[in-house]
């Protein structure tokens, strides 16, 4: 055994001491026969046991073998007091306070054509443009002990949607406390995601494409502000909500304009783990996994105010009630994910109409990734919207019918960064009851068909 190994042996013994407190005994019985064996090896070399060169060797050792015990005591016990992990955080020796912040930001170019334009002047109408599509802050831990959590996420949004209503400011979007009341149950109040799409309580960013579906856009109950109830155990999810509305994120209590609103979502895994169905991609190391999904939403009106709804223009009387309903399937295994969600929606006695309108819409979309770094996808949508009586000056029957076609790649320089490249058509009129801008289609004021196609090239960093 050389002499600098003998000495790297003593330096490592030397340095784990403190973290091996519990083994004294055998430990510096180890040590007193290293050290015997180098004051022997010393003695055996004379005056020459310590050259320059080999001092420099130790010296280097020793300060590599110092590092790497600092480095592995301070995780011992309660853990590293700040670092990264999933994101920056800093935490309390104990664990019992923590703050974690994550970013995501969202940079794109996008290309739209309209072979008539919304206002019907002249034809192939073409735009474009770079944007900060999305910009999001989230700060989440735990305070007290690891059982109470929270999230507060603010983001800028360069569009209209359901999770952004006012384009181009700052909006708060989660702010909410949480309990782990232990046997799998837990308690959330404040401001979060309806329980209700499975495409929707994904994060911004986790998606297979640089955008939500057009059938999200219409469908989805954003934001809510209220309670929920939920229940995890192996196989089976359960959240259930008392809220103010859907989409009534942001607002005071005096806003509200429901008599009831409610909704609640069950899962079922019936194989995989849950934690790779947080991302619509699949990882080529990702063991098969299918996960369903169905969920209710309820409200009803209780005034003429604006009432929350895939459409900010829809109006109730007293009486207007809306059920929702959603059922999706999700399945991943080794780079490979599918999955489908059908989507309907009974609005009854809105303005303007003395009957019920009905509408769905579905959601089917793949993803394969070739490699590690490079993944393809492609995603068909449906939507038949019975919206021309939210809308004035359009007569109660009309009707948005569409079926959209996305297909692109991702290519992934890092976990943390990610550039998507799509191209997209919709086959018919978009149509003019939401705004589609962050989607990349521009909604129709005209009612003859109005083919668009977009492409849109987005690079996302995250951590």
């Amino acid at each position: 055994m050389t002499l600098t190994k003998y000495v790297g042996i003593l330096a490592s013994g030397l340095a784990l001491t403190g973290a091996a407190s519990a083994q004294g005994t055998d430990a510096m019985s180890e040590m007193a026969q290293i050290k015997a064996e180098l004051a022997t090896l010393k003695a055996q070399n004379g005056d020459k046991w310590l050259t320059a060169e080999r001092a420099a060797e130790i010296k280097s050792l020793v300060k590599d073998v110092l590092a790497d015990s600092e480095t592995r005591t301070s995780l011992q016990g309660s853990g590293a007091t700040s670092g990264y992990n999933n994101g920056f955080f800093i935490s309390s020796a104990d664990g019992n306070f923590k703050l974690q912040m994550n970013v995501l930001e969202q940079v794109r170019f996008t290309w739209n054509n309209q072979p008539e334009s919304q206002h019907g002047a002249f034809e192939n109408t073409n735009e474009w443009g770079f944007e900060n599509r999305r910009t999001e802050m989230t700060f989440s831990g735990n305070v007290v002990d690891p059982s109470w959590t929270y999230m507060v996420r603010t983001n800028y949004g360069s569009a209209t949607d359901p999770y952004t209503p006012t384009a181009g400011a700052v909006v708060l979007q989660d702010a909410w406390a949480a309990k782990d009341l232990g046997n799998g149950w837990g308690l959330k109040v404040g401001q979060f995601k309806s329980p209700f799409m499975a495409e929707s309580l994904r994060n911004d960013g986790a998606q297979l494409s640089a955008e939500r579906s057009l059938v999200d856009y219409y469908f989805s109950g954003g934001y809510v502000q209220g309670l929920a109830l939920s229940y995890s155990a192996d196989q089976f999810r359960l959240m259930a909500s008392y809220n103010n509305g859907p989409r009534g994120q942001n607002s005071t209590w005096s806003a509200g304009n429901t008599s009831f609103s409610g909704s609640a979502r069950a899962e079922f895994k019936a194989s995989g783990n849950w934690g790779q169905f947080d991302t619509e991609s699949s990882a080529k190391s990702d063991e098969s996994g299918l996960l369903i999904g169905a969920a209710v939403q309820y409200y009803n009106g209780r005034g003429t105010n604006s009432a929350p709804g895939f459409s900010s223009s829809i109006v109730y009387t007293d009486t207007t009630a809306a059920l929702d309903w959603t059922v999706d399937a999700t399945f991943k295994s080794g780079g490979m994910s599918l999955s489908a969600a059908f989507v309907g929606a009974n609005y009854t006695q809105p303005v303007g109409s003395t009957t019920d309108n009905d509408s769905y819409g579905m959601v089917v979309q793949g993803g394969y990734r070739f490699t590690d770094t490079l993944e393809a996808f492609g995603r068909w949508e449906w939507y038949n919207v019975a919206n021309g009586a939210f809308n004035a000056g359009f007569a109660s029957t009309a009707t948005d019918v569409n079926n959209v076609l996305t297909f692109g790649v991702n290519a992934y320089v890092s976990t943390n960064i990610k550039w998507t490249t799509q191209f997209g058509i919709s086959l018919s009129d978009v149509g003019f009851g939401a705004n589609f801008d962050g989607a990349g289609y521009r909604s129709d004021f005209i009612t003859s068909d109005s083919d668009q196609f977009n492409v849109i090239s987005q690079l996302q960093v995250s951590f």
